[in-house]
């Protein structure tokens, strides 16, 4: 049976959601290294809430994120070297350890490059005309970018609840371009 769903295309729920043979092979992380991993999310979720403000309006419940976001995100962008500590701080010393678990460095790594599509997202919008960004064009992209942004950050955050790696395409090939194969026994780590 298992023989058969190889060669047969993947359904559009497999697609969203995973299918069968998703995450095959891998045992989930305890709920410790859950947690851990769905703490990066919170960058990204900042950026795209400060990204938006015709997003607020067409989704008027969404006002609730900025209760909890507030306080967060003004310390987060009071000093434009925070942001940029903490991309580098995460990347050093998270992404790159591979004396962390694999499931925390991929999930980060998926953060900082969905928080890097969220920033084009907002460089695109910043170099457009006046014109353009004010006008309806201009509110269409704020509405995608952050209806995007969000779903994909709480997919993302979803799956790492239930210990699963989230697949999102092209980003996810990206992360594994960058996350290696960690070392599950940190006594194994040679000393140099």
């Amino acid at each position: 049976m298992e023989g058969e769903d190889e060669g047969k295309p993947a359904t559009l729920m497999e697609t969203l959601f995973g299918g069968p043979g998703w995450n095959k092979g891998r045992t989930r992380p305890p709920a410790r290294d859950r947690l851990l991993a769905i703490l990066p999310y919170l960058i990204p979720m900042m950026g795209c809430i400060a990204f938006t403000n015709d997003g607020f309006e067409f989704f008027p419940l969404t006002f609730q994120f900025l209760d909890f976001f507030t306080t967060p995100m003004i310390i987060f962008y009071s000093n434009g070297f925070i942001p940029f500590f903490t991309f580098f701080g995460l990347f050093l010393a998270v992404v790159r350890n591979p004396k962390v678990p694999h499931f925390i460095r991929y999930n980060t790594m998926q953060a900082i490059m969905l928080d890097i599509c969220i920033m084009l997202a907002g460089l695109i919008m910043q170099y457009l005309p006046m014109f353009a960004a004010v006008s309806f064009f201009g509110g269409v992209v704020e509405i995608l970018a952050f209806v995007n942004g969000t779903y994909a950050i709480f997919y993302s955050v979803w799956n790492a609840i239930q210990g699963l790696y989230p697949e999102i395409p092209i980003i996810t090939e990206a992360v594994y371009a960058q996350v290696t194969e960690s070392i599950q026994d940190p006594d194994d780590v040679e000393e140099e």
